[in-house]
């Protein structure tokens, strides 16, 4: 990166011109006239860009050299242990020459992430907005003047803690990659407070995006002109009040779940009573009632003395019972007009599932691949067996299960709405 890159990565994120004098850049933070501005002198613009272009980035989203690493990461834990500000913490290892840390991101960080997000297709979706007038209180508030970078990290970016792991002898970033997961385990097992690596921008710009489409403001709300079954609005619920992408997709899996049974029993009545109606079926002929029970021991089996049903089957079949195809693309276009190809031309990586074409004239190829895509991903979720070739790594498969969530998220939405009732 060079300087003018960097300048305008600032600018962009103040949304103005930056002011350039002999020893520094000016940034306006208001759009008052004689409103705050903040500054940062060439010499300090320099250092922290010289320190970036001396890292180089792992998994993405985390910087590192021979001796460190820098990893966003987010917090998880209950309101109780909230109350406990991590703040800066240091732990020192001497025995191995390692040095764990938890603070705010360094200037290099900041500047790190903030050119990722302006590469992204909706940079705003990772910054705050604050009025003028909230700006220019929260600066006169301060005892010193904000640098640069302290301002960006305190009121724009949504996320700035990051873990910070130094060796004293050179490493790899595997092996400083390592040393980060012991440190995060370490760390929940005594606190109870989950750090959870960033490894990309779209997890973290999913709620932005689904607050675009949607009405934001309580205001705006009008009330209520449905009922919804109670039990699916608590799976729905538990899916969007979580940070955890395993939660959440399977918390809106088990509200297609909800209706497996019965659509599928409803399926199969009625391909029975399609077969014993028909003018050739007769009881008296055992061919016949032999061709029935095939058709139903081919629908159903016997495992442990109880009689199952293909949970595959039964999700298609609610797909294609609940979920409009043209409604689903549309609300997948308005979400990100790019996420219906990234189904078609790519599998679930951790999954192996399959491609789904959305766009497809074959409604039931659509819902036969839907299925196979999003019960695939489910097993990958729940099975963590060493043998299992199909399985997901927490942490490691987050990118790749946080292309499914609007997906999945979408289906479940289209399938509540779908068994709602007027309110009269």
């Amino acid at each position: 990166m060079d300087e003018s890159r960097a300048v305008q990565i600032l600018a962009n994120v103040f949304s103005c011109n930056a002011e350039e004098n002999e020893d520094g850049y000016a940034f306006a933070v208001s759009r008052r006239a004689n409103g705050h501005t903040v500054s940062i002198a060439k010499t300090a613009l320099a250092a922290t860009i010289n320190e970036l272009n001396q890292k180089s980035t792992y998994l993405s989203l985390w910087l590192c050299d021979e001796n460190s690493m820098e990893i966003l990461v987010r917090e998880e834990s209950s309101s109780l242990n909230r109350a406990f500000r991590l703040g800066n913490l240091v732990v020192r290892d001497d025995d191995n020459g390692v040095t764990y840390e938890i603070s705010s991101a360094s200037d290099a960080y900041i500047l790190f992430f903030l050119d990722a997000i302006s590469r992204h297709s909706d940079a705003r979706l990772f910054l705050r907005g604050y009025p003028s007038s909230l700006l220019e209180r929260r600066l006169t508030d301060q005892e010193s003047p904000l640098s640069v970078f302290e301002l960006v990290r305190m009121m724009y970016l949504r996320i700035a803690t990051v873990v910070r792991i130094r060796t004293d002898a050179k490493a790899s970033p595997t092996r400083l990659s390592s040393l980060a997961n012991a440190f995060l385990f370490q760390m929940a097992f005594n606190t109870d407070i989950a750090l959870v690596p960033q490894r990309e921008l779209d997890a973290l710009s999913r709620s932005g995006r689904i607050s675009r489409m949607r009405r934001s403001r309580p205001s705006e709300i009008d009330p209520p002109r449905r009922t919804y079954s109670e039990d699916l609005t608590h799976h729905y619920l538990m899916a969007i009040s979580t940070d955890n992408p395993v939660v959440e997709y399977l918390s809106h899996y088990h509200v297609l779940e909800h209706f497996y049974e019965a659509v599928f029993q409803d399926d199969l009545i009625t391909t029975i009573q399609g077969q014993i109606t028909e003018p050739a079926f007769s009881y008296r002929r055992k061919k016949d009632i032999k061709a029935l029970i095939k058709t139903i021991r081919r629908s159903l089996k016997i495992q442990n003395d109880t009689i199952t049903f293909s949970e595959e089957q039964a999700l298609r079949l609610t797909l294609a019972s609940f979920v409009e195809v043209p409604d689903l693309v549309s609300d997948l276009d308005n979400y990100d007009s790019k996420i219906i190809d990234f189904y078609r031309d790519n599998k679930v990586e951790f999954s192996n599932a399959c491609e789904v074409d959305l766009r497809s004239v074959d409604l039931d190829a659509i819902f036969k691949s839907l299925a196979k895509r999003i019960y695939s991903t489910r097993n990958a979720l729940v099975h963590s067996k060493d043998g299992d070739k199909a399985k997901y790594t927490p942490f490691v498969d987050d990118h790749a299960l946080a292309k499914e969530l609007p997906l999945l998220r979408f289906v479940a939405e289209r399938t509540i709405l779908r068994n709602s009732t007027l309110i009269e």
